[in-house]
């Protein structure tokens, strides 16, 4: 991400800390890791969207191991704000010489279109390695939503925010369109997984869902960035291009207004 020319910040930064001291009596040794080496993990990445047609009632996961010399079953936990809405194995049931195990997961119809259900599965600590460092976790978060967007165009979106100069990074990107909704997506823009500009499309009139959204950027130093409109979106038919001046912001105030654009290359 490039900091000059485009950084600046309109508030004051707190610059103090408070500092505290740690004796013994204050440390508690994590859980130990299973003696055996053995880990159980998930293949999905730790965070991610489950995107649900709007008469889906199911969707899988991926666990795997790194032992297979025996059978296994591994408690699984879920833990949901909405659990009554989802119908999760409890364990999971590796067969000898069995390296991955895919799960399904109900999901009830009483689930509304267009409304996000957060949940969280865990496999039991004991048959993990938790201090290892591992590009796959024991734990998974997942928004689940349904929906109906489907593919509509492919396209380059020029990423400004997330280039190392003052060129853009084109990526490409999938532009959707929701016929219930009559607005188009253009998803995780910013290659976070999330991050989405949702917007209604009338000729040369754009209209973004919302004035402000979440990027799902998190810079290191100011924390999440959230992005919003800093002048009309606009469509440009001659060169197929939408152009969003976006406001990129943090806590501690702006870094800097940025025109993002998508340009269509072919409609699906």
């Amino acid at each position: 991400m490039k900091l000059l020319n485009h950084i600046f910040f309109t508030g004051i930064l707190l610059t103090s800390t408070l500092l505290s001291g740690c004796s013994d009596d204050d440390y508690t040794p994590g859980e130990a890791s299973n003696a055996s080496g053995l880990n159980v993990y998930f293949e999905s990445p730790v965070n991610a969207e489950v995107a649900l047609g709007p008469n889906d009632t199911e969707f899988t996961v991926t666990v795997g191991r790194n032992q297979t010399d025996k059978a296994l079953s591994v408690p699984l936990k879920m833990s949901s704000t909405c659990a009554g809405l989802f119908e999760v194995p409890t364990q999971v049931d590796f067969a000898q010489g069995e390296s991955s195990k895919t799960l399904t997961i109900k999901v009830s119809s009483d689930t509304q279109l267009f409304e996000s259900y957060p949940m969280t599965l865990i496999i039991d600590p004991a048959y993990t390695q938790a201090y290892t460092q591992s590009s796959t976790y024991p734990r998974l978060e997942l928004n689940v939503v349904k929906e109906d967007y489907v593919p509509y165009a492919d396209g380059k979106f020029s990423d400004y925010f997330m280039s190392p100069d003052e060129n853009p990074v084109y990526t490409d990107q999938e532009m959707e369109y929701s016929a219930i909704l009559d607005m188009y997506r253009l998803k995780a823009c910013w290659g976070t997984g999330t991050g989405n500009i949702v917007f209604a499309w009338k000729g040369d009139k754009v209209e973004l869902q919302s004035s402000s959204f979440a990027t799902g950027i998190n810079d290191a130093t100011y924390g999440a960035v959230t992005a919003s409109l800093a002048e009309d979106a606009t469509y440009d038919e001659a060169s197929k291009t939408f152009t969003f001046p976006l406001e990129f912001l943090v806590s501690a105030g702006s870094f800097g207004i940025l025109y993002e654009s998508y340009t269509i290359t072919s409609l699906k």
